[in-house]
């Protein structure tokens, strides 16, 4: 199932980058989306940054049938692997998510293109669950999850650059 995103921050690309890389913002975005726990590790070292979260995430508010296969909670892998930024300051990352024990992930690519003093952001990739018979249900009831988080992302990241 293909999912995609859209936003814009109010600043320029080497801010947003910068942000992306304060595990501050990190800690925050994982705090924010409901993250029961949570842990970051970022190792920033040109030219491959990567940018690795972990989140233990509650399973009330999904449907019965999906929580009854997975359990109380669900441990959530987020992976970003950005490269250099190209010459137009166009800069990229593969993107994984995936969910420990469960044969669901969410592969593609974030891409951060400048505009002056403003910055667009592209979350664009497949959500796959690997589930015989069930896999498209399983898809169909984890896709708001996947683009509720890229949202809370994108307005934590708005509060953090303007604050």
């Amino acid at each position: 199932m293909k999912i995609e995103e859209t936003w814009t921050y109010d600043a320029p690309a080497d801010r947003v980058f910068a942000m992306l890389l304060d595990p501050a913002f990190q800690e925050s975005k994982c705090a924010a989306t409901g993250a029961l726990t949570h842990s970051v590790t970022i190792d920033a070292q040109p030219p491959g940054d990567v940018i690795e979260t972990h989140r233990e995430m509650s399973t009330d508010g999904l449907p019965d049938n999906v929580s009854r296969l997975i359990g109380k909670t669900l441990r959530i892998v987020e992976i970003q692997r950005w490269g250099t930024a190209d010459a137009d300051d166009v800069r990229s990352a593969d993107l994984t998510v995936s969910i420990s024990g469960l044969p669901i992930d969410y592969t593609g690519q974030i891409r951060m293109t400048p505009d002056g003093d403003h910055t667009s952001m592209v979350v664009s990739g497949d959500l796959r669950a690997r589930i015989p018979l069930f896999g498209s249900k399983v898809e169909s009831a984890s896709a708001p999850a996947i683009s509720s988080g890229v949202r809370i992302e994108a307005e934590t990241g708005a509060k953090y650059l303007a604050g």
